[in-house]
């Protein structure tokens, strides 16, 4: 196997997964779409420019859970799968983790690409694919959704 890409898969294995799994909220779906992004960076090891191989990495992981919470399966079969549901250790307050996992898309994956992977603004935009201002919006009232969830909890 390429050594360029098992260095990408050691960098970066951890940071692709824990962004799947904010998204979909499912580890399962989160270790399948982990897989389909390594295999798509093993299909384009040759194309790829190693200076934004981790930018790269997080777009293409966006997109995997966006194609597969549009998927015919996603939207139209419905599975409770209660090993996979977030759950609430403490009964009194909600982790900050556990309260992010209850917002919206839009808001959960901006805030968890600042702060937890220290993405620039400019940088999730263009991960997202989306305008500068929306994404700052974004955050602003996700940061004030998720202390509102905090404060109830």
């Amino acid at each position: 196997m390429d050594d360029k890409f098992i260095e990408i898969y050691n960098l970066y294995k951890n940071d692709i997964f824990r962004l799947s799994l904010s998204y979909t909220g499912k580890i399962s779906d989160a270790e399948d779409i982990t897989q389909n992004v390594f295999i798509k960076i093993y299909n384009n090891l040759d194309k790829l420019n190693y200076d934004d191989v981790k930018k790269w990495c997080m777009t293409v992981t966006v997109n995997e859970c966006k194609n597969l919470l549009k998927s015919f399966w996603k939207k139209k079969i419905f599975i409770k799968d209660d090993n996979n549901d977030v759950k609430v250790t403490d009964t009194y307050q909600l982790s900050i983790k556990e309260a992010l996992y209850k917002l919206n898309l839009k808001y959960r994956i901006p805030i968890y690409l600042y702060y937890f992977e220290g993405y620039k603004i400019k940088e999730i935009a263009s991960i997202l694919n989306t305008n500068i201002n929306t994404v700052k919006t974004n955050l602003n009232r996700g940061k004030k959704k998720l202390k509102m969830l905090m404060e109830d909890d």
